[in-house]
């Protein structure tokens, strides 16, 4: 899965320290990976729980510094966060190239791209530890309120 790894990397523009965090943002629900000691008996589900939080956080703190009321806020984080852009997203991206699909899975779902997405935010947070590290591969990704015209 080296190859999947370069793959994502090169997609948001971000080098892993852990490239285990890759492999597991890029394993599906329900399919089981291990990388070195680590095993991921639920896919990425855990890191598209932290992805979905981080992201709502990013988009939180560009809006606060502006002056939109929280309306417009509503607006951004439920057209950016939305799983059909998150899915649009990682398809105009190639990433659903990368995504490792449970057994018997032959493509990627709306629903499991729209997480992959978030998962590779929530890694990226892990691994970077740092928020502007965060919102530029949000923005690589075309996932800020200036993406939405």
């Amino acid at each position: 899965m080296a190859s999947a790894v370069q793959g994502v990397q090169n997609i948001i523009g971000y080098t892993f320290n852990d490239s285990d965090l890759v492999r597991e943002a890029v394993s599906a629900a329900g399919s089981i990976v291990a990388a070195g000691t680590r095993r991921f008996p639920n896919g990425n589900k855990r890191l598209a729980i932290l992805g979905d939080t981080v992201l709502q956080l990013a988009l939180a703190e560009e809006w606060y510094d502006g002056i939109e009321p929280r309306a417009t806020y509503d607006r951004i984080r439920q057209a950016v966060g939305s799983n059909n852009n998150l899915h649009s997203i990682g398809l105009a991206s190639n990433l659903d190239a990368f995504v490792n699909l449970a057994a018997g899975g032959r493509t990627v779902s709306p629903i499991t791209m729209a997480a992959t997405v978030e998962a590779i935010i929530g890694a990226v947070y892990l691994d970077a530890n740092n928020m502007d590290t965060v919102k530029a591969v949000m923005d690589t990704l075309g996932l800020t309120a200036a993406s939405l015209g």
